[in-house]
């Protein structure tokens, strides 16, 4: 298809771990996007032993594969496409979870959203269970102790009310990012592995102006915790520092001298040794890790914010 010069450059990139399985669906999604736009698509391997390489090779050879020796996690990998992406031009970015179906129209409707909203530099649409017809994420909420979760949860998607318009954030599972905005405010949190990134760049960019945006026709089907696993204790280990770590960054300093101390306290004095009684000491060590961890990242958070 003849694409005009002037039409959007977009980066499309999937990060992926041993996740040979879920790549052929996603990616296929990924090719199919429509619209006047010149695509480029990256999967980033993080050190992956399972086939990944021979498979792109053999079945997806127009999809650039960028190899990395060991697993960076989440954040940093996409950095590793971001950059040159930004450093070829790039208007937009798009992330896509490797275990993520993008229904069509995803990319043509959210860059529809970024010409109509200018405003914004974060765009995300509805993210749907893949097994069920249930709202995964329609964008991220912050409560008031600070954590970031999914917007509508579980929701059957026949209920779902919600309309267009600005949200807390973005889910980094399926999300489009203004270039422009990302060579002004940079990029993921490195110090992130996984889990919280996607709320910390948001939350960043809120401060310098930039506003996150919702589209409700932008559909995907998600494999909900296909990576990690829902409720491991890899999972609550990254969560709970994660939290910590944007609790740090971006609450006002009050809630940050109530909410680190009671969150520490919950985890230590009562989620750990609950998983104790209930026989699971490697959830129980995860609470503790995620308390001690947290609070060394707070530690280095108020430091960067004082800088």
């Amino acid at each position: 298809m003849d694409v005009a010069n002037n039409a959007p450059q977009v980066h499309a990139i999937v990060v992926t771990w041993n996740g040979a399985h879920l790549l052929p669906d996603c990616l296929r999604a990924v090719l199919l996007q429509q619209g006047p736009l010149r695509l480029q698509v990256v999967v980033v391997d993080n050190g992956s032993t399972d086939g990944t390489a021979a498979l792109l090779a053999q079945d997806f050879p127009s999809v650039e594969h960028l190899r990395l020796d060991t697993n960076l996690g989440y954040g940093r990998a996409n950095n590793q496409a971001m950059r040159r992406a930004l450093d070829a031009g790039a208007d937009f970015v798009a992330l896509i979870n490797n275990d993520v179906e993008l229904e069509a129209g995803w990319l043509s409707r959210l860059l529809e959203a970024a010409q109509a909203q200018p405003q914004a530099g974060l765009f995300t649409g509805t993210l749907l269970f893949r097994d069920q017809p249930l709202v995964n994420s329609t964008g991220l909420v912050i409560d008031r102790l600070g954590r970031a979760m999914d917007r509508d949860f579980r929701v059957p998607l026949a209920a779902l009310a919600r309309q267009d318009g600005p949200v807390a954030g973005v889910s980094g599972g399926a999300a489009l990012l203004r270039a422009s905005m990302l060579r002004e405010i940079g990029l993921f949190d490195p110090a992130y592995f996984a889990y919280y990134e996607d709320a910390e760049l948001s939350l960043r960019a809120s401060r310098r102006g930039f506003s996150s945006w919702y589209v409700r026709a932008a559909t995907a089907l998600h494999r909900f915790s296909a990576t990690f696993g829902r409720g491991t204790p890899q999972q609550r280990y990254l969560l709970g520092r994660g939290h910590l770590r944007t609790v740090g960054l971006h609450q006002p300093l009050y809630k940050v001298a109530a909410l680190v101390p009671l969150t520490i306290l919950y985890r230590v004095a009562f989620k750990a040794p609950l998983d104790l009684l209930k026989a699971k000491p490697s959830h129980a060590l995860a609470e503790l890790r995620a308390a001690g961890a947290g609070f060394l990242d707070v530690l280095h958070a108020l430091g960067k914010r004082q800088r």
